[in-house]
């Protein structure tokens, strides 16, 4: 074994640092000028996953040319390690085929713009907000916290809710007796509050659709209304024109069929 080489050694660690520091910076720059020139929220996130996907792949790429390097500096000859590999080679092949699953699946996530980071979706059986995409897995986050890695290999079906068009979709159910056409303005007066205030109208994207009664149950009639709002939005905006909804229908009178229940319970009861 040679001597080794101090100096290569700290100026082969010096000058991997030195070339991930400038890649952060350029990859930082074409960020920047992407998010910047970009007019609509899905065209950001998607340049955002595929900057951050390929921030990892140059990462990854660049600790294995440091890491030979190194190796090579300590005397430590690749080809015999590469060699080694027909020792396990079963082994190894099915990992790589792994690999490559997953890999050939994270390219077709990107460029096929399935997701994005900041995206609720449901994939391989879980779902939640995702929090970061690499050419390996994808990171997801349920509302209670719970985190799940799922490895791109795994993914064959992907149902995003924030890609295109996002609704709040209320279903209002009213007794079969009440007045339908006040419970449908209700809804439309409660919607058009909502886009004024101050505080959440900016997440409201477009007017109220109020498909009408959608089912006629017994006793009981849905109608089905939606509201355009931002991805990130959909949830809490719903929850909000609902309380807004329940209130109005409450302060008007309009019966709901929970109250035809209670009111036969009584009567029964009082026989």
């Amino acid at each position: 074994m040679n001597s080794i080489s101090w100096a290569r050694v700290l100026g082969i660690i010096a000058g991997g640092a030195l070339l991930w520091l400038a890649t952060k910076f350029l990859i930082a720059a074409v960020r920047r000028a992407v998010v910047h020139g970009e007019a609509n929220l899905d065209s950001e996130k998607r340049a955002l996953t595929l900057i951050r996907a390929v921030r990892y792949a140059a990462g990854v790429v660049l600790v294995a040319v440091v890491l030979m390097l190194l190796l090579s500096e300590f005397g430590i000859s690749i080809a015999p390690l590469l060699g080694a590999a027909g020792v396990a080679g079963v082994a190894i092949g099915l990992a790589s085929q792994g690999v490559a699953r997953d890999l050939i699946g994270g390219f077709s996530l990107l460029l096929d713009n399935q997701l994005r980071v900041g995206d609720v979706v449901e994939i391989a059986g879980k779902s939640g907000s995702v929090e970061a995409v690499t050419l390996r897995s994808v990171r997801l986050r349920e509302y209670d916290g719970t985190v799940h890695f799922v490895r791109n290999g795994e993914i064959t079906t992907v149902t995003n809710r924030s890609l295109g068009p996002v609704y709040s979709v209320l279903d209002v159910a009213i007794d079969a007796d009440a007045d339908v056409a006040l419970a449908r303005e209700i809804i439309e007066k409660t919607a058009v509050a909502l886009q004024a205030d101050p505080r959440i109208g900016s997440q409201v994207t477009g007017p109220v659709e109020i498909a009408g009664m959608d089912r006629w149950d017994g006793d009981t009639i849905v109608i089905r209304a939606r509201l355009p709002v931002a991805p990130s939005a959909q949830v809490a905006l719903r929850r909000e024109w609902l309380a807004r909804v329940k209130a109005g229908l409450d302060g008007a009178g309009v019966p709901n069929p929970a109250q035809r229940i209670r009111l036969l319970s009584s009567a029964s009861n009082n026989g």
